[in-house]
């Protein structure tokens, strides 16, 4: 009988392990593809896996150094979206927006993570006014509707990236929740949002 628990309890482990180290995937979430060498392209919306898919590139590649952002839309989870920010940072990689590649609203977050970065000439980087669900069904959109912990939230990190805090209240004044303010090369360079 303790053998039988003993595999019991060993395949449990083994199983829990197994399932930890895999991502689930939704339609349309976030894709890393890595072919080989020091640079893995991502794409698609963060929906809650982006540390967890992160954390796999970087047990299964140790030789990453370049995060090529090629189009993330945004997120629907900013915890992890937070948590995946500090991870890229923590590794030490490099975020990159290609040539007609684009970022937006959490993807911004994302990228900010990079210790060096980078938007090609046609690269884009879209911000807006910060969201979330509100009591009945509505959308909090308004700089002056934002929970003031999210506020807070958001620039502590910011300050983590070596980011002007005030970098926050750019984004929900540039435009509303509902839709984009694409940024200038010179706003760029002026929030430090590259640094090359």
């Amino acid at each position: 009988m303790a053998a039988g628990l003993a595999a019991g309890l060993i395949y449990g482990v083994y199983v829990w392990s197994v399932n930890r180290a895999q991502c689930s995937f939704y339609p349309g979430s976030l894709v890393v593809r890595h072919d080989g060498g020091t640079v893995a392209v991502l794409r698609g919306t963060m929906a809650g896996q982006a540390t967890c898919k992160l954390r796999a590139l970087a047990r299964d590649n140790p030789n990453i150094q370049t995060l090529i952002l090629e189009d993330i839309p945004g997120t629907v989870d900013l915890i992890d979206t937070q948590a995946a920010t500090r991870f890229v940072r923590k590794r030490g990689w490099d975020t990159v927006v290609p040539a007609n590649g684009s970022i937006a609203s959490g993807g911004v977050l994302l990228f900010l993570g990079g210790v060096n970065r980078e938007v090609a000439a046609s690269g884009q980087v879209g911000v807006h006014a910060w969201s979330q669900p509100g009591g009945g069904g509505r959308l909090f959109s308004s700089p002056e509707d934002i929970p003031a912990g999210a506020e807070r939230a958001f620039r502590q990190i910011y300050r983590a990236m070596g980011i002007d805090p005030a970098f926050y209240d750019f984004q929900v004044q540039a435009a509303p929740a509902e839709d984009i303010h694409w940024m200038t090369r010179s706003e760029l360079e002026r929030w430090a949002v590259v640094t090359r």
